[in-house]
């Protein structure tokens, strides 16, 4: 069960991908940050490797390596010092030419893409170029127009839009447990943003 917050027509989509085998090499999943990006790129990684009978089951031993961070197949990779440095990209290529240890595939997730260097995001573009089999990239920006055009044409693009604040109060009601009239005040100054609102619960 995708447990992500929202952003309901680009679950259904890419549950339909995993469901009929028609999984892109490169998905970018663009839009504000705190809006659920690298969360719902998390999910997308469980749901690859899940083993349960709906994926992603969020119980079975991928999904939960895969939510703690420790599955030997998905690898994320996020900004240092403010920048995804090349010797980032060359790291995660030399890992992604292996073949899957535990799971189906080897799954990329790139957090805040936007902040690769110039070198970084020519060195992936030739892994979109030539993606080697059994590997999925997961790439999260804030905006498509901040990337290199010859990456975004290579990945399946899913713009996510901020929440709505009944959706945003429900979730921290419902889930965080958190007092309604704190949950309707941080959704109405969240801009939309899940992922802001929970951090200042």
């Amino acid at each position: 069960m995708w447990r992500t917050i929202g952003h309901e027509w680009a679950i259904a989509l890419l549950q339909r991908a995993i469901d009929t085998g028609r999984v892109s090499h490169a998905y970018l999943f663009t839009g504000p940050a705190n809006v659920g990006k690298t969360h719902l790129a998390k999910e997308m990684a469980a749901a690859l490797n899940c083993a349960g009978d709906a994926s992603p089951c969020g119980s079975c031993r991928a999904c939960l390596k895969t939510a703690r961070g420790t599955h030997p197949d998905v690898f994320l990779v996020e900004p240092g010092n403010g920048s995804i440095k090349i010797d980032q990209i060359r790291q995660l290529q030399r890992q992604l030419a292996l073949s899957p240890y535990e799971g189906r595939q080897r799954i990329a997730i790139i957090a805040d893409f936007q902040a690769a260097t110039v070198q970084a995001a020519n060195a992936l573009l030739k892994t979109l170029e030539e993606p080697p089999s059994r590997v999925v990239l997961l790439l999260a920006a804030v905006d498509a127009s901040l990337l290199l055009p010859t990456i975004v044409s290579r990945c399946q693009v899913l713009p996510l839009r901020g929440l709505s604040c009944q959706q945003i109060e429900r979730a921290l009601i419902g889930r965080w447990h958190e007092r309604p009239d704190l949950a309707r005040l941080l959704s109405k100054v969240s801009g939309g943003r899940i992922g802001w609102a929970i951090s200042a619960t």
